[in-house]
Formats: structure tokens, C-alpha cells, sequence
């Protein structure tokens, strides 16, 4: 017959170990008359069980307190700790039993540019890179918009016949004079005196012939760049002598502004009647 390991009372026990020469070799009664079995060699009771398991919680516990308690210190080395307590125990018999604040706080800005030293050098090198960075960056922009600028100037000037020994003085002079535009188009830029602002590459070249004739050979003039005449280096459609409704056409499409200069200079105005020779 199966027993069990503990019975509420005596009464509960199977009747065949009630009798007393078998109920006291098998069973224990505690103070509150609860029945456990105790006469069997190398078993556990439930007493046992139970003191274990509040052994191994309490200890689980007081290993979280502690745990705990010392989270705050987080990798602090031990050693190191204590040699820097010993040391404080050190000023304070060498200063007559008081604590040096004042040599303290050397120990511990000592400590700390140890620390913060090698940071502080990263970040100085970082911000030297940085700032070279920036300078390469900014060089190479320059240079890109340079080399697109002149790209452009050049390309105009071939188109325009000006002199190939010219062609360093008008880059020059564009990067004096152009800038780009929201579009990226070069245009002449304001308060130039004797230019036209806004207006393109070719029209800056043809109000440039006005300004450097130099730049381009005599036979040539302004006739390669569609009627630039008089004091712009060429024939002036709006002249008397060279009136073209064509070229006048062609070169108001190509700028109007650079049209009604050249028709005020002829001595009339766009539209308007052919001068007196």
C-alpha cells in the first residue's frame, strides 16, 4: 500500500500503520499534530525541501542586493580604488589629520587628463582634417568652375575669330566680369562700366569689342559675331552706311539689349527710321 509523505493528522494514516510499533518507526507527529514520514534511510522530507529552497532564495536575493549596491561603480577597478583611498589616508596624516581639498582636486584633474587627453587630441586632429577638408573642397569647386567658365569662353572667342595669343586676357577679364546665373548660364555681371548687365556670353563679347578691340584681328572686326559694327569693332546695322534689317534682326534676337545700344549709337532706336548718312 502506498503511503504519503505527510498526512494533516494521526487519523489520516492508513489503518494498516496505525498500530504504535509501526506508526513510530515510520511516522514523526509535530507540535500541531501534522504526520511525516521519517523512518526511511536517506529520504528527504519535505522540511528538508522546503530549508533548502528559502537557503538558496534568501542567498539568490542578498547576491541582487549586492548586486545592486554596487551597479553604480560600474567597471571601477578594485585595486586602483583602494590604492587612491590609501592615498587619501596619506594627505590626511601629512596635513595633521584634515583633508587637502586643494591637493584632491590635483589628483583628480590629473586623473582626468589622462582621460581626457588622448580624447582631446583626436578631436584637435579631427577638426585639422575637417578644416582641410573644407579648404580641398572649396579649391576644388574653384577649379571645376573655372574650367567651365573658360570651357565656355573659349569655345565663344573661337566662334568670334578673337586672337588665340587673347585668349588668357579674356579669361581674365570673364572671371572679372561673369557670373553664372540661377540657370548656370554666364552673364555679365552689374555696375561693369560699359557693359550691359545680364547679358550672355556673346553678347558680353560683342560689347567687349567695343572695349578691347585688341582681342581681335582688324580684317576680322565684329562681323563674326552677327553685326557688332561701329564702335563695337564692326559693321552696325543701325549705321546709315551698313543698314541690314536682317543682321538688326538677328542680333536683337540674340540680346535686345546689346541691339538698342548699338542703335543709339548709330543715332536712332530699334524700329526706328535709317539715319542720315
Amino acid at each position: 500500500m502506498a503511503i504519503e509523505l505527510t498526512y494533516e493528522n494521526r487519523d489520516a494514516v492508513p489503518a494498516a500503520f496505525q498500530a504504535d510499533e509501526v506508526f513510530n518507526e515510520i511516522f514523526t507527529v509535530d507540535d500541531d499534530g501534522k504526520v511525516t514520514v521519517s523512518g526511511v534511510t536517506g529520504m528527504k522530507t519535505q522540511v528538508d525541501v522546503d530549508t533548502v529552497s528559502e537557503a538558496l532564495r534568501k542567498e539568490r536575493n542578498d547576491h541582487k542586493e549586492t548586486k545592486d549596491k554596487l551597479k553604480p561603480w560600474g567597471e571601477l577597478d578594485a585595486t586602483e580604488t583602494l590604492a587612491q583611498l590609501d592615498r587619501i589616508a596619506e594627505l590626511e596624516a601629512a596635513n595633521g589629520g584634515k583633508l587637502d581639498d586643494e591637493a584632491l582636486n590635483k589628483i583628480v584633474e590629473g586623473r582626468l587628463d589622462q582621460k581626457i587627453g588622448p580624447l582631446n587630441r583626436q578631436i584637435e586632429t579631427l577638426s585639422t582634417e575637417n578644416a582641410t577638408f573644407k579648404e580641398e573642397n572649396e579649391a576644388l569647386k574653384t577649379s571645376i568652375t573655372t574650367r567651365d567658365r573658360n570651357d565656355v569662353i573659349r569655345s565663344h572667342a573661337t566662334d568670334a575669330k578673337a586672337h588665340a595669343t587673347a585668349t588668357p586676357d579674356i579669361e581674365s577679364a570673364a572671371e572679372r566680369m561673369l557670373e553664372q546665373n540661377e540657370k548656370g548660364d554666364w552673364i555679365t555681371k552689374s555696375g561693369i562700366a560699359g557693359l550691359t548687365p545680364g547679358l550672355d556670353v556673346k553678347g558680353w563679347m560683342r560689347e567687349m569689342q567695343k572695349l578691347r578691340p585688341h582681342w581681335w584681328p582688324e580684317s576680322e572686326g565684329g562681323g563674326a559675331l552677327g553685326g557688332g559694327g561701329g564702335n563695337f569693332g564692326g559693321k552696325n546695322p543701325w549705321s546709315a552706311k551698313t543698314w541690314n534689317m536682317t543682321e538688326q534682326g538677328k542680333i536683337y534676337k540674340e540680346n535686345s539689349a546689346t541691339a538698342e545700344a548699338m542703335a543709339k549709337a548709330a543715332g536712332t532706336t530699334i524700329g526706328g527710321p535709317k539715319p542720315a548718312k
